[in-house]
């Protein structure tokens, strides 16, 4: 192949006034660039993406089951004692009231009711008290035999005694080898002078009189 020649007059005209040189173009001898070595770079190391881990589901321990409670038995208040008591009976001689709890405690300190039984030879710590319940129907009977008594006053009106409106005030009954007799109340004793005149003489034919 020819090698390709420049037409210098059309080139003298196109520049006019410079200089213009011709330089000869070399021949390309046909040389195979080398191969170039290919070096293989190692790709940047991604880092290890952690393996997903599922959440452990939180486990709830068991529990035992609960044992139904019982209900609390219910407190039943222990009932009343039929008659409360205080003192002793030395010689068998009772006194019966149906008076508050605070007032039925001091009745052997009475001062009128020390006099009363020291007429008749008797201490108010030798004869035995007891406070009637108000919500029971005493027997008198019964409360002599059951305590051999000998000697039964009973203090009061309206005392929760069977039979208490068939007995007369100031009079003595027996039953067996017991005497009883129904009075008025201590208060109205000491307050009147005929009460204490009946009195009086009721207590002699029980500890006085011996038929």
């Amino acid at each position: 192949m020819s090698a390709f020649q420049p037409d210098l007059s059309f080139l003298q005209q196109l520049f006019g006034q410079d200089t213009l040189y011709v330089i000869p173009e070399q021949e390309s001898h046909g040389v195979v660039p080398a191969q170039a070595k290919v070096v293989s770079v190692p790709a940047p190391e991604q880092p290890k993406a952690e393996p997903m881990v599922a959440p452990i589901a939180e486990t709830k321990t068991p529990r035992l089951p609960e044992m139904p409670q019982k209900a609390p038995a219910p407190i039943v208040p222990e009932p009343a004692p039929e008659i409360e008591w205080l003192g002793e009976a030395v010689k068998g001689t009772y006194l019966l009231f149906q008076v508050n709890g605070a007032v039925f405690q001091q009745l052997p300190q009475h001062a009128f009711l020390q006099k009363v039984l020291a007429a008749v030879g008797l201490a108010t710590n030798q004869v035995k008290f007891g406070n009637l319940a108000p919500s029971l129907t005493h027997d008198v009977k019964q409360i002599a035999a059951k305590y051999q008594a000998k000697a039964i006053l009973l203090f009061g009106q309206g005392l929760p005694v069977a039979n208490l409106s068939k007995m007369e005030f100031y009079r003595m009954y027996r039953s067996e080898n017991s005497r009883f007799v129904l009075v008025d109340s201590l208060e109205d004793i000491e307050k009147s002078v005929e009460l204490k005149k009946k009195l009086w003489e009721v207590l002699q034919k029980i500890f006085l009189q011996q038929n």
